[in-house]
């Protein structure tokens, strides 16, 4: 396997060649991914069709293109897409996964064209893209029509294929076209910082030719003129970024594993089987090894430097997504349509060797498209899944009224993606709220509210909120306590509630300073002989939120639910809150501004059981 050298004497893909190769390749993806075009919305989709329908044009532009409005990312190329998607399709989710599908096939067409461009090889160019097109192992990035990954290919694929243009003829057109691409590429996804190294990589190692410093530096002086202005916005942006601060993207995650696991999925993007993907990895390793400093093949490091940089970006994530490969793919499609061209070029002249070969090749691509059409189906099925909360809701409310509220205690899903699901049905008629957004509820801002929660046995119920409460806390929040927290409020969806049902009650909670234990909530409800009827006991946020962990002045926003026994006897009742210290076995008082304590719980009352 090789590259040949890289010069002006490259055959240029011809006209005929590259309609036969667009045709395959097109009937290929269309096979491949029929079965996606059938898909719901999936996950972040649900967001970003939420935001799409519910923000007017100047709130819209500001959540994608202002960094100080930023909570995950700077990717305002993907905010733009999403709108027009919107405006164009509306909430039918077909054409957003057409769209998808299209630019998953113009990727493979981009990769076809480049490398038949720069080798000289045709073959090898539409091998390449056959392989890309039907590699079934970062499908999800096709599959998710929020996901930017497929235009992030192909703006890379694209800024290359000019990029090497450029060194050959050193046409400022082609200058130009690459930077453009990579701009887009920039402004879809931070991953892309690493394109302006691997441009650089193949400007030395594949083409290699005599360049002044001085010239160097004006050739590389907009890429670096870009990164100046880009890098206090991305440092913004990771200042306020959830993943950061709530998902785990830190150095501290398992880099090396995810490192070796990535790797593997490159090395074999047919599915990635531990400990079998290692050994192959360990093999593929040896040979490209071999090629680079035995063979002298140089040309081949900034193809592979180029995959590994690609995804170093996002190994501080703590779990593997392969979909983040399809980037990284690019490359690995082309190293084996050079192993295939190889084998090709020593096997016996003739008929057979080429009605075995394309044999072969059409057995991969078959096996790749299999897996990709299985693999919509299994996705199909998780959407299905995700979608029982929202589908519960629907059956039982084919409308709702103006200015409904829908509150979601601790949803299986995010509150987001469910405020996306609901608004493709009920549109802005409806507002979808959850525990895991870190702001009050505000049950009774809206004109109707439920609250939805799952019981002990799993089952979604349902409950009206009252609009009009009569309860008083005593002592009345914000209460401070002899420990660096105050509760800021609460919320009571309902003051009355049947024999069965809960108590739904919604505390807001926040920590004045890093806090070094872990402490109990304690919400009980008590009758009016003093008597426990049932005591809720757990750490904040169904222990998904211990205090140790509460960064100074964060909101927690902890959801109680207290099912009332089956045999509670009807009438007047209270509820306590408490804050607990297991390490002492005390309750931590409330206090007034001298320290005093004033009480050791907060009670609400009255409350009441009805049959």
């Amino acid at each position: 396997m090789s590259m040949p050298n890289f010069s002006s004497e490259n055959t240029y893909l011809n006209t005929r060649r590259f309609a036969f190769g667009a045709v395959v390749l097109g009937i290929i993806v269309f096979i491949a991914y029929f079965q996606a075009l059938k898909l719901q919305f999936v996950g972040d989709d649900w967001i970003f069709i939420d935001l799409a329908g519910r923000l007017t044009l100047p709130d819209y532009l500001a959540k994608y293109f202002d960094p100080y409005a930023q909570t995950a990312w700077y990717r305002p190329v993907q905010g733009v897409l999403i709108r027009l998607g919107y405006t164009f399709f509306g909430v039918d989710p077909m054409p957003h996964h057409l769209v998808n599908v299209l630019i998953h096939l113009a990727t493979a067409l981009a990769l076809f064209v480049v490398v038949s461009d720069a080798l000289g090889r045709w073959r090898v160019g539409f091998i390449a893209g056959l392989l890309f097109a039907t590699f079934p192992i970062a499908v999800e990035g096709v599959f998710r029509t929020g996901v930017i990954d497929p235009l992030v290919a192909l703006a890379f694929a694209i800024s290359i294929g000019f990029w090497l243009r450029y060194l050959r003829g050193e046409q400022s057109r082609d200058y130009w076209f690459a930077f453009a691409a990579f701009l887009v590429a920039l402004l879809s996804k931070e991953i892309s910082v690493t394109l302006p190294v691997t441009l650089f990589l193949f400007d030395r190692f594949l083409v290699a030719k005599p360049v002044t410093l001085n010239r160097l530096l004006r050739r590389y002086f907009w890429f670096g003129v870009t990164g100046i202005f880009y890098a206090p916005i991305e440092y913004i942006v990771t200042q306020r970024s959830v993943f950061v601060h709530r998902e785990g993207y830190a150095a501290s995650a398992p880099l090396l594993p995810n490192f070796f696991d990535y790797l593997s999925g490159l090395a074999f993007p047919w599915g990635f089987f531990p400990p079998a993907s290692y050994v192959w990895l360990a093999f593929v390793s040896i040979v490209l090894a071999y090629l680079v400093i035995a063979k002298k093949q140089v040309a081949l490091m900034p193809v592979i430097a180029g995959a590994v940089m690609a995804f170093l970006p996002i190994l501080p994530f703590p779990q593997v997504s392969f979909r983040f490969l399809i980037v990284s793919l690019l490359a690995t499609a082309l190293l084996y349509a050079l192993a295939f061209d190889w084998v090709w070029q020593r096997a016996p002249r003739g008929w057979a060797t080429r009605v075995v070969g394309w044999s072969a090749l059409a057995i991969v691509a078959a096996i790749g498209s299999a897996q990709v059409t299985q693999a919509a189906l299994d996705f199909g099925e998780f959407g299905r899944v995700s979608r029982v909360t929202y589908r519960n809701v629907w059956q039982a409310h084919p409308t709702f009224p103006d200015d409904t509220y829908l509150y979601f205690f601790y949803p299986p899903v995010p509150g987001p993606n469910l405020s996306g699901m609901f608004f493709t049905r009920y549109g802005t008629r409806v507002t979808v709220g959850a525990t895991d957004s870190g702001q009050p509820a505000r049950l009774r801002d809206h004109a109707v509210a439920y609250v939805y929660y799952f019981d002990a046995q799993g089952n979604q119920r349902e409950q009206r909120v009252e609009t009009e409460l009569t309860v008083r806390a005593t002592p009345a929040p914000p209460l401070t306590l002899a420990e660096p927290i105050r509760l800021e409020g609460y919320e009571l969806a309902r003051a009355r509630v049947s024999r069965g049902e809960a108590f739904l009650l919604m505390l807001y909670w926040r920590a004045r300073a890093p806090l070094a234990h872990d402490y109990t909530i304690s919400v009980r409800l008590v009758d009016a002989a003093g008597r426990t009827i049932i005591e809720y006991f757990k750490e904040p946020r169904l222990g998904a939120a211990p205090t140790s962990a509460w960064r100074a002045d964060e909101l927690i926003v902890d959801a109680v639910q207290l099912p009332v026994p089956s045999d509670a006897a009807p009438g007047a009742y209270r509820l306590e809150v408490a804050l607990y210290d297991a390490a002492t076995q005390q309750y931590i008082g409330i206090v007034d501004a001298s320290g005093t304590v004033l009480a050791e719980r907060m009670t609400i009352e009255p409350v009441s059981v009805v049959e």
